[in-house]
């Protein structure tokens, strides 16, 4: 045989080697960057159960994506997701910019707590920002490394989810309501971090959870001014 179509033919029994090596293992290379890198851009722990991508079509799905809180804050956890849609541009993944079709946040569950300097959702923004250096507005300082690779998603949803708020006035009583609907669209773009795109979508997440805490807050006040009218009527009727 020809030895430049021997050649040939090893080349491409490598390649496919290759290519099903990275089918087998891109879920678990996802994952382990994600538990990697969301910690030090977010400054609070990530876990998820399993990352689960097609090579050939990039559709797949994150699962049981956990958030912790920063440092300074009591509650489990900021945010819990059972299900996150993903798909991918598989190109993009040999490319300087990863394009990600699609994100859809499923039924998050947000916990909404005030600390020292403000809420644990705002400080996950603001270490997003920080993270992400001077090319993107923030309110930290920590240093960041820009990454060798920019982000690109092109669609961004959140449904169905739930903020619970710790309501101090119901005698600790937690408080659930509906959060508004997110959707974004072209979220970073050339040269742009993954922290950066971290930070865009945590300033929209924030806003949704913010109005729906005013909304909670209002809800809390009245049913506390109903449980004190009752507990007066009770003492008056004695």
């Amino acid at each position: 045989m020809n030895k430049t179509i021997l050649a040939a033919l090893v080349l491409l029994a490598l390649l496919a080697a290759g290519a099903a090596v990275l089918a087998a293992n891109l879920g678990s290379i996802i994952k382990a960057a994600v538990v990697a890198e969301g910690p030090k851009i977010l400054g609070a722990p990530v876990t998820l159960a399993s990352v689960s991508i097609s090579p050939l079509s990039g559709d797949g799905e994150i699962r049981e994506l956990v958030i912790g809180n920063p440092p300074g804050f009591k509650s489990a956890s900021a945010v819990r997701v059972a299900r996150v849609e993903v798909s991918v541009d598989p190109r993009s993944l040999f490319s300087d910019e990863i394009v990600v079709r699609r994100v859809a946040v499923d039924g998050p569950e947000l916990t909404w707590e005030i600390g020292p300097g403000g809420s644990n959702l705002t400080r996950l923004r603001q270490n997003a920002e920080a993270a992400a250096g001077p090319d993107a507005p923030k309110t930290g300082n920590a240093p960041s490394a820009k990454p060798a690779k920019s982000l690109l998603i092109r669609d961004f949803t959140v449904t169905g989810g739930k903020l619970g708020l710790a309501a101090t006035i119901l005698g600790g009583q937690g408080l659930t309501v509906a959060l508004p609907e997110v959707h974004l669209t072209d979220l970073g773009g050339p040269h742009r971090s993954v922290a950066q795109v971290a930070a865009q979508a945590l300033r929209a997440v924030e806003a949704s959870a913010q109005g729906a805490a005013s909304g909670a807050g209002s809800r809390a006040l009245e049913q506390a001014r109903g449980a004190v009218r009752s507990f007066l009527g009770g003492l008056l009727g004695k």
